[in-house]
């Protein structure tokens, strides 16, 4: 019984993920730029933007969540700097049934990369350099008050 829970929640997860990068597809044409999806074709590419005559195009990295946190891997962090123009971006979108209409946050992959970083490095850090439970996990959670600067941020994209 414990197998088949397990493979419906991975079965929820996945639709969870790519109703949020049809989402994200469906918001980008709206407002005016070529957006397609890669439907797990690329490596940390979920969806790749471009402006009217493509003289401009994107990649966008989607994670997506109904409820709790977004999650990622602690592999995806790292110091970067930030890069003008920047081209590739995380969106982050909540879905959740208690909301009319999905959320989005648009954020430089850079400024994610580093705060997944840092985050992470910060919390070693207050456990002696090890995680407190897991010692081995890679998991980590992504929470909105990390990222609220970005929420709404579709001009960072420059492709309407």
């Amino acid at each position: 019984m414990a197998e088949e829970s397990s493979g419906n929640r991975g079965a929820k997860n996945q639709q969870t993920a790519r109703a949020g990068e049809y989402y994200v597809v469906a918001e980008l044409n709206r407002r005016g730029a070529y957006a397609v999806t890669f439907a797990g074709n690329m490596p940390k590419i979920d969806i790749m933007a471009s402006n009217l005559d493509q003289s401009r195009i994107v990649t966008v990295q989607v994670k997506t969540k109904r409820s709790g946190t977004w999650h990622t891997s602690i592999d995806e962090g790292r110091p970067c700097e930030s890069r003008v123009p920047e081209t590739a971006f995380w969106v982050f979108i909540d879905i959740g049934s208690s909301k009319k209409h999905p959320e989005f946050w648009i954020v430089p992959d850079w400024w994610i990369r580093n705060n997944i970083h840092k985050t992470h490095q910060d919390y070693l850090n207050r456990h002696g350099g090890k995680r407190a439970r897991s010692p081995k996990s890679k998991h980590h959670a992504i929470d909105e008050k990390r990222i609220k600067q970005w929420k709404d941020k579709w001009g960072l994209l420059d492709v309407f």
